[in-house]
């Protein structure tokens, strides 16, 4: 409670009435509850008691705010409207050899949340040189820092959400195995799946994921001999542990470029019956293709499968292969509405799937 409402609350009862102790407990209730009420308009900062912790030493307002911590480096975006009322949170890692700035360039996520409101950004940062994450070092501190983050700013934590690129992206699955009580929704872009998925049965509880991989990736093979190393085998093993398709990557048969099997209409030929399917947009044709399945309890699992390499299909920025955008839609945006579509549900045990 700010130290207005309090002076408010205590004015009051000292003018009010005395009343039998229970009246008088019951008056007390009802004001209190009137009076947080009223101190609960989403402008009332004080009330909402942001504050510093060990590695973030300022909460007041910035387009970008540098912290280091634990030898990492976070970029974060507060805005006012931040500081004034409970806005979610968007993780959004760089991948090898990069860093925040070039990682905010690709994704554009703390512009779009700067424009659009209701999110925090954090863009972590590895600090070697030649960058490169390191699961058993870097991951526990990013980890530390967002749990810090929700402390500091006050923040909804029913809006978690995590996204990466390459190395980026392997942190990202790994924080939706980790950390699936926090996480509300994912993102990992340009990696495929290498923890939970793929040798148990899925994190604890279900956590909507945007996949997203490019056809020409030389780095993660999209169809890959090794189907295990594969972007077909990853979203076979995320769909099935969430009970979207009948079979588990290991028994999946194939298509002959190593590519999933589809129906008349582009839905896998093994999906559950109470899977719903969808094409967001795109065609085999178009140099993209967005598919979109939702699991009977409501989870889903979409993949934007591109012609690009290795990048952002929005903004193939690779200075070994320059391509041309294959989409023509604003990546950053598309994860900006996912996480938005994909706020933390009710926790869901996953089960091993039957394929019923």
């Amino acid at each position: 409670m700010g130290l207005s409402a309090y002076r408010f609350l205590s004015r009051a009862l000292a003018g009010a009435p005395r009343l039998p102790g229970c009246l008088w407990v019951a008056s007390v209730s009802a004001l209190v509850a009137v009076t947080l009420a009223a101190c609960s308009d989403s402008t009332d900062a004080e009330a909402r008691a942001l504050q510093t912790t060990r590695c973030i030493s300022d909460v007041s307002a910035a387009q970008r705010h540098v912290f280091e911590c634990d030898g990492v480096r976070f970029d974060v975006l507060l805005t006012q409207q931040c500081i004034d009322a409970a806005c979610g949170v968007i993780v959004d890692a760089h991948g090898f050899l990069s860093n925040p700035v070039q990682q905010e360039q690709r994704s554009n996520l703390a512009s779009i949340a700067a424009q659009r409101g209701g999110y925090i950004v954090i863009q972590p940062g590895e600090l070697s040189e030649p960058s490169s994450w390191v699961p058993e070092v870097h991951y526990p501190i990013v980890a530390d820092f967002l749990l810090q983050a929700l402390d500091a700013y006050a923040v909804d934590r029913d809006r978690v959400h995590f996204t990466g690129f390459s190395q980026g992206a392997l942190m990202t699955w790994q924080f939706m195995c980790d950390y699936p009580e926090l996480i509300a929704s994912a993102a990992p872009i340009a990696a495929i799946e290498v923890s939970c998925f793929r040798s148990g049965s899925g994190p604890q509880q279900e956590v909507p994921v945007l996949f997203i991989s490019g056809t020409g990736d030389l780095l993660v093979r999209y169809y890959n001999e090794i189907s295990a190393l594969s972007v077909p085998y990853t979203l076979v093993n995320v769909m099935y542990d969430y009970g979207i398709v009948t079979q588990d990557a290991d028994q999946y048969t194939y298509s002959a470029t190593g590519d999933l099997v589809v129906d008349a209409a582009g839905r896998i030929n093994t999906a559950a019956v109470d899977a719903d399917f969808t094409v967001v947009d795109g065609s085999a044709d178009a140099g993209f293709l967005w598919t979109r399945y939702t699991s009977a309890s409501g989870i889903a699992v979409e993949h934007l499968r591109h012609d690009n390499g290795h990048v952002y299909p929005d903004n193939p920025d690779s200075e070994l292969f320059p391509e041309e955008p294959s989409v023509w839609f604003s990546v950053g945006e598309a994860l900006f509405d996912f996480f938005v579509r994909n706020p933390k549900r009710q926790p869901q045990t996953v089960q091993a799937s039957s394929g019923q």
